[in-house]
């Protein structure tokens, strides 16, 4: 203690300064020019479907975020910065006039997007940020972007305190690996690089509003598995195992299962119809391997030198490759494999950007299908249509249609008085005919025999059908249309992607 106190004070206070500089809470000069010389800022106007009125659409909006180059001529940003955009925008460092962008690729499942620049000299001066790998716990990162759609690059600094998987919020039900960070990630810095010893290990993306400096970002290895993805000129989106497991970590359970002693593994509670892990694993069974990795009882694995969920190694993998399990099933070891696929309902479950809605108008009745984003735009919970997206299939597997079409509402006109006030009604029949799509409902309209005067829409959930004449109808279509200044009568998807 005394010959710390007879320090010199100058020397002491040189030393003091070394140690501050040389912290890599704080980016260093050459760090932080060369990622200037790869960050732009982008302006979105962006404009969304009116969900309830699905013929019409929002006002524009514009929004800010950041991008940054990962190829030569490719610029790497997050999804929901560029989605549903109308004019994309790019603002090079120090060049006053921007530039148009357009978009080459979007994943809306794990929030990754790829712009491209026409104009070659945009390219002039910007250099590729390289890629790390994953960051280790406490270890030091910096965020770079464009907060509040600031027109300076800002640099906050901060500490990696969780890497775990959790609900992105841009697709809204997808769960991935993602990793915890209390550096400053503002509205504005979603897309931009976060950075440790000049190399990029995550796109910011999304920050906590419950609790104060706390902001994630999006691993290295779900870049890469985005880019390969790509490499065929399509997207086929993060595969899914579509299994809801529990831990086992409790003896007594353990005991029950007949596992050895030692044994690790979690408990396989329900398979998930259509997914890849339906017709190849139980319920009941006990995961203990997955491809030569060992699960221990809280469903973790190690995976470059981190423990993390067990998930990480089907997230890594494409759709249509293979994935190995050893499994616990009748008291015996067993190994199984089974062919990775994307998400069963994806596309009705998950948040919809970039492409607009589907509906069918017949007689002033307007169908939709059930979505997440039309049940989002109900003013209140609708109790059917949440049991019809959400519960049916974990209540009566096997039973949820292509497509849940309802009936959302009645344009209201003399040939279908009655009915003005009705609002929701989930179609299973048409006629007699259960009604798989919006598609296929489209298709029974338009193919009835001459013979048929009524049209009967019925639902499990109303006891009383709705019923229309099939001559009025026709009579009104159009004129029904004119008053309420719809130009289309339907819009169908006849393909669906991600």
């Amino acid at each position: 203690m005394r010959r710390f106190e007879r320090f010199p004070m100058r020397l002491a206070l040189l030393l003091s300064l070394f140690i501050i500089a040389a912290s890599p809470l704080h980016a260093a000069p050459r760090e932080r020019q060369t990622v200037e010389q790869a960050v732009v800022r982008l302006t979105n106007y962006q404009q969304s479907p009116n969900w309830n009125a699905p013929w019409r659409m929002k006002p524009p909006q514009p929004s800010t975020g950041t991008g940054f180059l990962v190829e030569p001529g490719l610029i790497l940003t997050s999804a929901h910065v560029v989605s549903d955009s109308r004019m994309l925008l790019v603002h090079k460092p120090s060049v006053p006039e921007p530039f148009i962008a357009k978009v080459m690729a979007v994943a809306h499942d794990s929030d990754l997007a790829l712009l491209q620049v026409e104009d070659p000299s945009f390219y002039e001066g910007l250099t590729p940020l390289p890629f790390g790998g994953l960051p280790v716990l406490q270890s030091r990162v910096q965020a770079y972007g464009y907060p509040l759609g600031g027109e300076e690059l800002s640099h906050t600094a901060g500490v990696v305190s969780r890497i775990e998987f959790g609900t992105y919020v841009h697709p809204g039900v997808d769960s991935h690996l993602l990793i915890q960070t209390d550096t400053a990630i503002n509205p504005g810095n979603s897309g931009g690089p976060v950075v440790q010893e000049g190399k990029v290990v995550g796109v910011a993306f999304q920050s906590n509003l419950k609790l104060n400096d706390v902001g994630y970002f999006i691993p290295v290895p779900l870049i890469q598995r985005f880019l390969r993805d790509l490499e065929d000129g399509s997207y086929d989106g993060v595969p899914e195992i579509g299994i809801q497991t529990s831990t086992l970590l409790n003896r007594n359970e353990r005991a029950f299962l007949g596992l050895p002693e030692g044994a690790g593994g979690v408990h396989v509670d329900r398979i998930l119809s259509r997914s890849s892990a339906a017709g190849v694993l139980q319920a009941d069974d006990v995961l203990l391997e997955i491809e030569g990795l060992p699960i221990d009882l809280a469903g973790m694995v190690h995976h470059q030198a981190l423990l993390v969920d067990f998930y990480i190694v089907a997230e890594g993998r494409q759709v249509g490759e293979t994935l190995s399990f050893v499994i616990w099933r009748d008291h015996q070891r067993q190994t199984v494999a089974l062919t990775l696929k994307p998400p069963p309902f994806g596309h009705e479950v998950r948040n919809s950007y970039d492409r607009l809605p589907e509906y069918l108008i017949h007689g002033g009745l307007v169908f939709v299908a059930l979505t997440r984003n039309y049940l989002q735009a109900q003013e209140q919970l609708h109790p059917v249509l949440a049991y019809e997206h959400w519960y049916r299939e974990i209540e009566q597997p096997n039973t949820r249609r292509k497509q849940r079409v309802v009936l959302a509402r009645v344009l209201p006109a003399s040939s279908n008085s009655g009915y003005t006030e009705l609002r929701n009604f989930v179609l299973d029949q048409f006629n007699n005919t259960p009604v798989q799509s919006l598609a296929h409902l489209d298709s029974l309209l338009r193919s009835l025999p001459s013979e048929t005067e009524h049209l009967v829409f019925t639902s499990h959930w109303n006891p009383v059908p709705v019923i229309l004449n099939r001559h009025e109808i026709a009579s009104e279509h159009d004129a029904i249309l004119r008053t309420y200044g719809i130009t289309e009568t339907k819009r169908l998807h006849r393909k669906t992607g991600l």
